[in-house]
């Protein structure tokens, strides 16, 4: 008995000494892929040689690549950053976003997961301006984002906060793949969703890993393969299907093998689903094998957190230090000259009018105080207010929606609809006073696209092709833009109803410009257009544009362009709340 008992005090001793070992081992890198080295190289060379700025923030785009690939997490944000002065100057905006997109998959991987939304969300915001492809990588970044947060709350069968934007984002990149026809951005889609099904246990995972497997290898995408091949595997051990995920871990090694190259995350995925599968089998000595690799694999993530962390520190401890630098500098300048200047004056003089500067100083310095109390209480105050106001809106939305679900009369039904749309377009200004910075104005740009494609959602009309030409900085008070929107909404419902339902490529186009305090509004459908002017028409929504141009003492007028086209144009008052246009 005693002898057991030393040999389990033996073999636990020999455990923590092999695990130590492995937690010791420093944190290596792997090599850099000397070809895309080479190719990088050659675009610093060519950069330099032709002083182009753009290729120099192409160069260092590449390195950052090349670093990531090597788990050099620091350097390849360096280099990232330097690509991101270059062309946030020159307003590449397609390339600002690509560069967000990638600073936000470091930071998942560093599971920095609030950072890496907000660099996913600066990606979006720039590739809004710019091609349909970065907007598709902009999608595939926010969706990305939200699985790293809710994966935890999915893997667990529970509801996470943002598990409704998880699911719109990975909805709006499927959709955007297709209509691109973007046979890799589908296969990625389709790796994600195959994850999120995974995590929850539920067999549509297959489907989309099989259809993910058939592209890329249609494809030749061999990396692309690996990944997919390691994710299908760690499903099928959920299932407690061990053999049919040995024959894909087998396939993913022969497949990453071929590659000739290092790939820190694919060697990981492979060691940890390795150790999975082993520990499923009951082999435990090769398990244990497996975890110890893991280990060193994590030790060595966790040292380039540390050292990502450590140089975020020392950046803003040097920028506190040259600010405070500057400012002492600042107040000895302005000291010296008052001195001269003072030196010129009769000292009585100078004594009263110092003290009297003091007296003043501290009254002032007592009031500033007191209006910044006041100020930050009101502001609290409003968003408050605003917030209740919200709640209320969606309160009477939800009644409406439960009281058009209790009507079997079609036409009343259809009235209580509109009725809720009209509360949800003000419902919609609320919330992008209660979310922005400023209280009182709104972009009329994000606040017409949210509406307009709210609407079409409703409607189910995700295929209708939809052109916006307004300006990004255009603003206006929440009164004008409240009115504005319950007219695009009306217009938007009508073509929605009878210009696109029989229509094989329904189009809409929305445009708005402000010329000094002049307001133009122009919204145009493809539809059959009209037989007789709806001014004549006696339905409410008619009625309803009619009274909210009235009230901004503006004009408007329906056309047969090619469809129906309305146009409308009101002069901002004087003493309207303050509006921009940059």
């Amino acid at each position: 008995m005693k002898s057991c008992s030393n040999k389990r005090t033996l073999l636990f001793m020999l455990i923590l000494l092999r695990i130590s070992v492995a937690v010791a081992q420093p944190s290596v890198r792997l090599p850099l892929q000397p070809e895309k080295l080479a190719y990088a190289k050659e675009v610093e060379q060519e950069a330099s040689a032709k002083k182009d700025a753009s290729l120099f923030a192409e160069a260092y785009y590449l390195y950052g690549k090349i670093h990531v690939a090597a788990r050099d997490y620091l350097t390849a944000k360096r280099y990232f950053m330097k690509s991101l002065r270059i062309v946030e100057q020159k307003h590449q905006f397609d390339k600002i976003s690509r560069i967000y997109s990638r600073l936000s998959w470091l930071e998942r991987e560093q599971t920095n997961l609030t950072e890496a939304l907000d660099y996913a969300r600066l990606a979006l915001a720039y590739a809004r301006a710019s091609t349909p492809k970065t907007l598709l990588s902009a999608y595939q970044s926010m969706s990305e984002a939200y699985l790293s947060i809710c994966y935890d709350s999915l893997a667990n069968a529970q509801r996470h906060s943002m598990q409704d934007s998880l699911f719109y984002y990975c909805k709006r990149t499927e959709q955007m793949a297709y209509r691109l026809n973007d046979s890799i951005s589908i296969a990625g889609e389709s790796g994600m969703l195959g994850n999120i099904y995974g995590s929850q246990r539920d067999p549509q995972a297959f489907q989309y890993y099989q259809k993910a497997i058939h592209i890329y290898r249609a494809l030749n995408q061999k990396s692309n393969q690996v990944i997919i091949s390691l994710q299908f595997a760690r499903t099928y051990l959920q299932f407690n299907q061990p053999d049919k995920a040995y024959a894909l871990l087998q396939q993913a090694r022969f497949l990453y093998n071929s590659l000739n190259i290092r790939e820190f995350e694919m060697e990981r995925e492979l060691v940890n689903t390795s150790m999975q599968y082993y520990q499923q089998k009951k082999d435990w000595k090769k398990a244990f094998d497996q975890s110890l690799v893991v280990r060193g694999f994590e030790r060595g993530q966790l040292m380039a957190d540390r050292n990502g962390a450590v140089s975020r520190l020392s950046i803003e401890y040097d920028t506190e230090t040259k600010e405070a630098q500057l400012k002492s500098q600042q107040r000895e300048l302005a000291l010296s000259q008052q001195n001269q200047r003072t030196q010129r004056r009769f000292l009585l003089v100078l004594s009263a009018l110092l003290l009297g500067m003091g007296v003043a100083s501290v009254t002032f310095y007592r009031l500033s105080r007191k209006n910044r109390r006041l100020s930050f209480h009101n502001a609290a105050l409003v968003q408050e207010q605003n917030h209740r106001v919200k709640n209320n809106l969606q309160l009477i939305s939800s009644l409406l929606s439960l009281q058009s679900n209790r009507l079997a009369d079609e036409s009343a039904r259809n009235a209580v609809e509109d009725s809720q749309r009209r509360i949800e377009v003000m419902s919609l200004l609320q919330r992008k006073l209660y979310d922005g910075d400023n209280l009182t104005t709104v972009p009329v740009a994000d606040f017409v696209r949210e509406l307009t494609e709210m609407v079409l959602q409703t409607f189910e009309l995700d295929d209708v092709e939809t052109t916006y030409h307004i300006p990004p900085t255009l603003t206006l008070s929440a009164d004008y833009v409240m009115r504005i929107g319950l007219i695009v909404n009306e217009l938007v419902t009508n073509a929605c109803k009878y210009a696109f339902p029989e229509n094989q490529s329904p189009a809409l186009q929305i445009e708005a410009t402000l010329n000094k305090t002049t307001f133009h509004l122009r919204v145009a459908d493809n539809g059959k257009g009209f037989d007789t002017l709806p001014l004549s028409s006696k339905s409410f929504g008619m009625r309803l544009i009619q009274i909210q141009v009235e009230q901004l003492y503006g004009t408007f007028q329906f056309e047969n362009k090619g469809g129906t086209l309305f146009t409308m144009s009101f002069t901002l008052l004087p003493l309207s709340p303050k509006w921009q246009k940059i």
